[in-house]
């Protein structure tokens, strides 16, 4: 069953949970201030950057349906090896930077000046065992979890209802449209996950294209309503906060139930471990697509071992955490996944000369 095919809903839940792991532990930016009303409008920025860069994406899906109903498939060559690996560093670095971002949140909000060295290897390890179950297994139970985590958070929302202040929010575009669609695009390139979609189309079955504008329109949804409950609650102290989500999170409550924030840890720890496992799993698939047959367990040790050692390198050193966090290298990774490398698989399985046989692996 874990090896079945899985639904374009299924699919697109997983990377819901996995987009909402970075709004969830927002990390306040002293380029980009969230204490104001333009914050809920730059989601509008999110659909209209991934209707666009996901053009290539789309286009490599058409040119494999063509080729799958003339039962059709790519050789593998070199240049789609290089592609693999790129792809594969590209992820690892996204692992990388989710577990750094979830170490900074445990060490700074949930255990304060504690060592996070042996829980963050305990997640790692986690992560890893999940992702050698395959897309089916995550795909399957991202379903499922996210439904709790929307759940979940609509319930801490109406808790923080009374604590939303209308004065607290500012005028439309106060800093002038240009700040705002530079904010706005700094924003959307967080999703590189959008890349991993075209790593994935011989496994997903349904309309893909539908359920990718259901997911935009839906990311985007509850993107808004997140920064609605932040500024309105928190004011321009959400500025003042290294992680100001949670910060007004720790304001819910509801009658005799004081501690809700607990509750939406747990779902965050959750949507932090959903991320990193299918980013594991996209960059071994991508190691084992490039080096051929190598054994995908010890591929799966070296990455983990890999991942343990240059969080801990990051780990208590801001400048290095700086670099991790940076826009250059957020615009950079985005760009590869999501733009160059699309664009590179589609012109070339446009050109290749395909074989009339699929394999029984395909």
């Amino acid at each position: 069953m874990l090896k079945e095919k899985v639904s374009t809903n299924q699919f697109f839940a997983l990377l819901y949970l996995s987009l909402l792991s970075t709004v969830f532990m927002y990390l306040s930016s002293p380029h980009i201030k969230i204490a104001q009303t333009d914050s809920l409008l730059r989601p509008v920025v999110f659909i209209v950057v991934s209707f666009c860069v996901s053009v290539p994406v789309f286009l490599v899906l058409k040119k494999h349906n063509q080729l799958k109903s003339h039962n059709k498939y790519i050789p593998e060559t070199k240049l789609l090896r290089v592609v693999a690996f790129l792809y594969a560093v590209v992820y690892f670095v996204s692992i990388v930077k989710a577990v750094a971002r979830f170490d900074l949140f445990a060490s700074s909000e949930l255990f304060p000046g504690s060592d996070m060295t042996v829980f963050l290897v305990v997640i790692v390890v986690t992560c890893l065992v999940l992702s050698f179950l395959g897309l089916g297994a995550l795909a399957r139970s991202g379903g499922v979890f996210a439904f709790l985590v929307c759940a979940s958070t609509a319930f801490v929302m109406l808790s923080l209802w009374n604590e939303v202040d209308i004065l607290n929010f500012t005028p439309l575009f106060k800093n002038g449209v240009g700040k705002f669609l530079e904010e706005g695009l700094l924003f959307a390139v967080q999703t590189t996950e959008i890349g991993t979609i075209i790593m994935f189309l011989p496994e997903i079955k349904g309309d893909v294209k539908k359920s990718f504008v259901g997911w935009t329109l839906l990311s985007a949804l509850t993107f808004s309503l997140v920064f609605f409950f932040v500024v309105g609650s928190l004011g321009s102290f959400a500025d003042t906060q290294l992680f100001p989500t949670y910060t007004s999170v720790t304001l819910a409550s509801f009658g005799l139930i004081e501690r809700i924030d607990a509750l939406e840890t747990a779902i965050w720890i959750l949507c932090v471990v959903e991320k990193v496992s299918f980013y594991f799993l996209v960059t071994i698939k991508a190691l084992k697509y490039t080096f051929g047959m190598v054994d995908k367990r010890k591929t799966s040790v070296i990455t983990g071992v890999a991942v343990c050692l240059l969080v801990s390198f990051v780990s208590y050193n801001i400048e290095r955490f700086s670099f991790l966090s940076s826009d250059i290298l957020s615009i950079v990774l985005f760009a590869v996944s999501v733009v160059i490398l699309p664009t590179i698989v589609y012109f070339y399985i446009k050109r290749v000369k395909t074989c009339d046989k699929i394999p029984e692996n395909i």
